[in-house]
């Protein structure tokens, strides 16, 4: 009898389904998942080493140019009795706390080389043991870097203070954009929350709506279906189920539906080039995976 499926065409089928699956694992969970494009949106990186409260400084005239971005003088900056920071001039760095040099009034994030400071930050200082950060972009590698390109370690799980519940953090930005802060632990030394509708006020000003993103038509041949299925969902994640449907089947691709939480669509193992399967939840687009 003439054999009519291949082991090809079942390690095809079962690559989709494999990729479906991790899409789905990816960008339905719960945890912050890298969204934005890794450059948070243009701005200037700066891989912080040292976050800290700031007690005094013992130059209370201490000045950092707004024009030039650099610190016009000297000081030394004092967290505690037996620790302090010594800033010289010429040193790059923004003061973006008013109350400085107010007693506890203000913290420092640094980027360090050793233990110079290559570049610094003065930002109002949190509660307690904490300071309020912008809101994050994205998270790689270990690193969660913020909107104002700040790069920081964060906690295997983030803390969401919200009112809101939301099913993903795709649908998490979809809602706030950059309506949120990121707190940091001074005694973890990492980002362990954030905290929705609060924005600290040196934060750039919000990302602009990328709903108007060019949905990728049908490949006659993809050369890499995973990175496909990634700029599909980040294209379309968050978005309204019909909306995207819309858009996908503008561009010529044929639109099958899942509901996560539900199993009343169907779903076949057939492999197509033209089709995409995207996966929603209350309507709501969480992954979308051609094939």
């Amino acid at each position: 009898m003439r054999q009519i499926f291949s082991v090809r065409f079942f390690a095809a089928v079962g690559g989709v389904v494999g990729l479906f699956f991790l899409l789905t694992t990816i960008f339905a969970t719960r945890e912050v998942i890298d969204r934005g494009d890794g450059d948070a949106t243009g701005v200037e990186l700066h891989k912080i080493d040292f976050v800290d409260q700031v007690f005094s400084s013992r130059n209370e005239q201490f000045t950092v140019s707004e024009a030039d971005g650099v610190a016009i003088n000297d000081t030394e900056l004092i967290l505690d009795p037996s620790r302090s920071l010594v800033i010289v001039a010429d040193t790059p760095g923004v003061d973006q706390c008013p109350e400085f040099p107010g007693v506890g009034a203000c913290a420092v994030v640094a980027d360090l080389l050793g233990e110079g400071v290559v570049w610094f930050a003065l930002v109002p200082s949190g509660t307690a043991r904490t300071v309020d950060l912008p809101a994050i972009d994205t998270l790689d590698d270990g690193l969660a870097t913020l909107v104002n390109g700040w790069q920081l370690p964060f906690a295997p799980v983030l803390d969401r203070r919200c009112d809101e519940e939301f099913s993903s953090y795709v649908e998490f930005r979809d809602v706030l954009g950059d309506d949120f802060i990121s707190i940091y632990d001074l005694d973890e030394r990492r980002l362990v929350a954030v905290e929705c509708r609060i924005r600290v006020a040196y934060a750039p000003e919000p990302t602009s709506d990328d709903s108007d993103a060019s949905v990728p038509a049908p490949p006659s041949d993809p050369d890499d279906p995973a990175e496909l299925a990634v700029t599909l969902t980040s294209t379309l994640g968050g978005e309204d189920l019909a909306a995207a449907v819309e858009r996908l089947e503008a561009v010529g691709w044929t639109v099958r539906t899942v509901d996560v939480d539900g199993t009343d669509e169907a779903f076949t193992l057939d492999l197509r080039l033209d089709r995409v399967t995207v996966e929603h939840r209350d309507d709501v687009v969480v992954a979308v995976v051609p094939g």
